[in-house]
């Protein structure tokens, strides 16, 4: 029995590799995908709040349908080059390739510059959110 088990646990490796670490479909490029996308749509997000706290100072009202249209329209704009630029037609898969083939220095610079984008989207997000709590109470 141990020795079946062993047995299937080896034919279904390659199917658990693919599902997990597969290039085109797999569990990480879906990971990569969303968070790529969600750190890169944050930056917008200053402009939007900026856009945002100007039209209650002017306005004084807070219509929720305009607030999130004037929220999503930089964040769509914004966002639309970002995945042209990675995700349409495979590119990543480009990335992949170079990837492979650099060592670890280029390595750790590329995570250094990873947390820096992260970071980043962080301050952007917090600053947009301080700027338009200025600009409505000034």
């Amino acid at each position: 029995m141990k020795k079946r088990y062993y047995d299937n646990m080896r034919k279904s490796q390659p199917q658990l590799d693919d599902l997990f670490y597969g290039k085109k479909r797999g569990f990480s490029i879906g990971l990569a995908h969303h968070n790529f996308g969600a750190f890169y749509s944050i930056y917008p997000c200053f402009f939007s709040f900026v856009i945002e706290g100007l039209y209650i100072k002017c306005n004084g009202e807070m219509n929720t349908f305009i607030i999130s249209i004037i929220f999503f329209i930089p964040i769509g704009i914004c966002s639309i080059p970002s995945y042209k630029a990675v995700f349409s037609n495979d590119k990543y898969l480009q990335y992949f390739k170079q990837f492979e083939k650099e060592d670890e220095h280029w390595h750790k610079k590329w995570k250094r510059r990873t947390i820096a984008f992260i970071l980043g989207a962080i301050a952007s997000l917090l600053l947009g959110i301080i700027t338009a709590y200025a600009i409505v109470i000034s």
